[in-house]
């Protein structure tokens, strides 16, 4: 641990390397498979709605996975729980590529969702630990750049690889990347020390919001499969508030929900990461169909565009950190948020007609914004919270940012069934997909905007 407390280290240098490409494939492959899901459909016989499901689900996993991994990183320590994860994602890759079908393909996302969202929860939580108070928003933006590259050059090489080899070659790439992977960050990241006692996990609590949160999501998205399916929805937040109420008052919490009334501006900087992610995290599905199936792009044309966005928050994230550093964080994350906000109302343009320097120009303008919200954000947000707290906090932070992504792609899937039902996107049926579309980008956007003034008053709590 001595040779991390040098700045400019090798050792800190190696540790950043690892802790950068353990952030890098996961990402990679989400943003992928958006880009490569209209010809997944296409080879499987898949409807939108189903296809909107791959995304649900794998956001759910995310979701349910960071209620729990900053507790089970407590329990059996971060650097194991890293690997644990990274391991799991490889293995549910080899899977993916050998499944015969979407009612296959549905699950093992889920899957991938939990072991991507343990990935990302120990690497926020060893990137706070391990960098020098004074460059920490360096260190975390340098890390956070890692998943917009992913972001951006997913689209583009897997629509490439579809293109070139069969959408199955991409889950097989990414599993071998991932072992690559998993050896570095074995041999480079120190093991860490256990802050306080060792911990247990609460059953009956992971339980309660796993089922909770499943409840909730297949009862808001799977109406089409059966009506009687809608009633998993009122079933599933009552199984949340029994959650949130075990919770409180426990003695042991896995998400120690009081953590937000003991550290100040806390509540306010992750309110503000569920808005922003829960207002642009679904868009990916929705371009990657518009693309291809109303202008008539294909796979890997339409991710040189998809890929716009995160190219814009690759290089503007580490600006961002740097401007963090210098300036108040809350400052550079809130005109983030506010640019995503106008970013998803101008996207609300865009019809059959349009050009494509259009799409691309909206989306450079959204991944700007996300650029200066994502690291400024997390800075300001972790930034007080106590060492000995910071996995739980990370887990809390990276929980609401997933279910913000996954309450995302539920409006997206619900508005996608209300105006095509079980219906694919076609040059007859473009029209309900836009209106589709558009709605969901005004309700996004509005959302976005409201966000902001929680943004703003976590100014009067960072330290």
């Amino acid at each position: 641990m001595a040779s991390v407390e040098q700045p400019l280290s090798l050792r800190l240098k190696a540790v950043i390397a690892a802790l950068w490409t353990g952030n890098l494939f996961a990402p990679f492959l989400m943003s992928g498979v958006a880009a490569i899901l209209p010809s997944i459909g296409e080879s499987l016989g898949a409807p939108a709605v189903m296809l909107s499901l791959v995304m649900v689900c794998y956001n759910l996993g995310q979701s349910i996975s960071h209620m729990l991994s900053g507790r089970i990183a407590d329990m059996f320590g971060v650097k194991r729980t890293l690997l644990a994860g990274v391991g799991c994602f490889c293995l549910f890759s080899v899977f993916m590529g050998l499944a015969p079908a979407m009612e296959v393909i549905i699950p093992l996302r889920f899957a991938q969702g939990v072991a991507a969202a343990t990935i990302s929860c120990a690497v926020t939580t060893l990137s706070v630990v391990l960098a020098p108070p004074h460059i920490r928003g360096q260190v975390i933006s340098i890390v956070v750049s890692a998943v917009y590259l992913g972001l951006a050059i997913g689209p583009l090489a897997c629509g490439g690889l579809t293109e070139l080899t069969g959408w199955r070659s991409v889950f097989f790439l990414i599993a071998a990347l991932g072992l690559v992977e998993l050896a570095l960050l074995h041999h480079v990241i120190p093991e860490q020390e256990r802050e306080g006692d060792r911990r247990s996990l609460d059953g009956i609590s992971a339980l309660l919001g796993a089922g909770g949160l499943f409840c909730v999501t297949m009862g808001a998205t799977c109406t089409f499969l059966h009506p009687a399916v809608t009633a998993m929805l009122p079933v599933g937040v009552l199984i949340l508030a029994c959650f949130v109420r075990r919770e409180w008052t426990s003695s042991d919490p896995i998400l120690d929900l009081k953590l937000l009334a003991k550290v100040p501006g806390l509540p306010d900087g992750m309110a503000a990461v569920f808005i922003n992610y829960g207002s642009f995290m679904g868009l990916s599905l929705f371009f990657s169909l518009y693309l291809q199936q109303v202008l008539g792009l294909n796979a890997f044309h339409a991710g040189m565009i998809l890929m716009t966005q995160s190219l814009f928050q690759t290089f503007f994230s580490p600006v961002a950190g740097r401007l963090a550093d210098r300036y108040h964080p809350c400052i550079v994350s809130t005109s983030g948020m506010a640019l995503c906000g106008l970013s998803i109302l101008s996207l609300m343009l865009l019809d059959e007609g349009s050009p494509v320097w259009q799409v691309a120009l909206s989306q450079a303008a959204l991944g700007t914004g996300a650029g200066f919200f994502a690291a400024p954000n997390m800075a300001a947000t972790l930034g007080n919270v106590p060492k000995e707290h910071l996995s739980v906090a990370s887990g809390l932070l990276g929980c609401l940012r997933t279910m913000g992504g996954l309450v995302s792609h539920i409006v997206m899937a619900c508005m996608i069934g209300l105006f095509m039902g079980d219906s694919t996107v076609t040059p007859e049926t473009s029209g309900t997909f836009l209106h589709a579309m558009r709605y969901t980008l005004l309700l996004f956007g509005v959302f976005n905007l409201m966000g902001v003034w929680l943004s703003l008053r976590a100014l009067r709590h960072h330290r």
